[in-house]
């Protein structure tokens, strides 16, 4: 659209944004740039949430397979009950709780291991169950 010729002799050629169509941009390059950030701290935290529950799934995974290491027969048979102790892994110490149950068969037992963040035992990031024979 070329300029009327009142337009030119009066110098009232209009050149670049008015303040509104600046506003408009800037409230839309806002509610992106939220939503951008918004995405970006989501997926931070759900890779940390990931790799805790990683880690967890490991430590109970070497927990079943200490036990399953361990001599059988007659002179050792874990006692029913449950056992709480603290575990060093990936510079954090994770609370493990190993449950010892009784199962139909008199030379199985049952192994419920879970693996928590914190002392209070409260939530456990993993809950893994397997099954160890007397012999």
């Amino acid at each position: 659209m070329e300029p009327t010729a009142t337009a030119m002799l009066t110098g009232s050629i209009k050149k670049g944004f008015t303040l509104i169509e600046i506003m408009i941009a800037l409230s839309i390059f806002g509610i992106i740039s939220t939503a951008v950030f918004k995405s970006v701290t989501d997926s931070v935290s759900q890779s940390r949430g990931l790799k805790e529950r990683v880690v967890a799934q490991w430590i109970a995974e070497n927990e079943i397979a200490k036990l399953r290491m361990l001599p059988r027969g007659e002179d050792f048979w874990p006692a029913l009950g449950t056992r709480r102790y603290p575990q060093k892994m990936a510079m954090q110490t994770w609370q493990i709780e190993v449950r010892f149950m009784v199962t139909d068969n008199p030379l199985m037992r049952r192994i419920d291991v879970a693996v928590f963040q914190d002392s209070t035992f409260d939530k456990p990031l993993i809950e893994l169950t397997s099954f160890l024979g007397r012999y």
